[in-house]
């Protein structure tokens, strides 16, 4: 290939698309995700960040005067939030002026997302019960989800998304965690990010410590495409997953 058309169509190693971290960490209520994203104030690589509160899960955070929040609580105010985002660039650097967002979460945005769907609908038809969507309604969150999601990975910083958890049992009586979202959604919200992880909590000498999986089993949805991070971490925060990172490509391009 010549150079001429590899600069036409933009190419270049795979080692400099892994710019930023985009991460889909999710768990059961009080496991930490939002505390989670807060630390990744903690580091300059991944400072300052921003939080978009859907949820209103940033009350862990109170005493963190350093974080800038926006809450939303309407599917447009997010995408407004998108939209200010991917235009606001530092004249002084060339990039954005947050280096981490973090939406809060994804499962609460499709709740608000059908409901908007749902009123709408009953505007317009109101013998139908608002109560249940029908497979076009949840077919049309879909698209809205997937739009939003992509959005916010895209957006040249570090993207944080939570979710929280749902179960399956199969036919095997096996139970699988997924990211809780309806549909194909489930699956589908996890392959747009480099890491998935599944964040719990375990009482080991009767405390409490964190943990984050990174590799997927039957049992729990999760991977890892920097392959740096391992199958755990405990204690996570955002600066030591970096760091993970950072010295894993180091060694892997040495």
């Amino acid at each position: 290939m010549t150079s001429n058309l590899r600069d036409e169509l933009g190419v270049m190693p795979p080692a400099e698309l892994l710019k930023y971290l985009n991460l889909l960490v999710y768990g059961e209520p009080g496991a930490g995700k939002t505390y989670l994203g807060g630390s990744a104030q903690d580091h300059k690589d991944t400072s300052p960040l921003l939080i978009i509160d859907i949820e209103g899960g940033t009350t862990t955070l109170r005493h963190r005067q350093d974080i800038d929040v926006i809450s939303a609580r309407s599917v447009q105010e997010v995408k407004d939030a998108h939209n200010k985002l991917r235009m606001s660039i530092d004249p002084k650097t060339g990039t954005m002026i947050y280096k981490t967002v973090m939406l809060d979460s994804v499962t609460e945005l499709q709740k608000l997302d059908m409901a908007e769907i749902m009123r709408l609908l009953h505007d317009s038809r109101p013998d139908l019960d608002p109560d249940i969507p029908s497979p076009r309604e949840w077919g049309k969150s879909g698209i809205h989800m997937r739009e939003i999601v992509r959005g916010f990975r895209d957006l040249q910083c570090n993207t944080i998304i939570t979710a929280l958890v749902s179960e399956e049992k199969d036919d095997s009586n096996v139970i699988t965690k997924y990211p809780s979202l309806q549909g194909k959604l489930r699956v589908e919200v996890p392959g747009f990010f480099d890491i998935v992880s599944y964040l719990y909590t375990v009482s080991e000498n009767e405390e409490m410590i964190r943990k984050m999986q990174f590799t997927g089993t039957r049992r729990v949805i999760a991977k890892d495409r920097t392959s740096c991070l391992g199958d755990f971490v405990e204690s996570p925060t955002i600066p030591k997953l970096w760091e993970l990172i950072q010295a894993g490509e180091a060694k892997a391009n040495n």
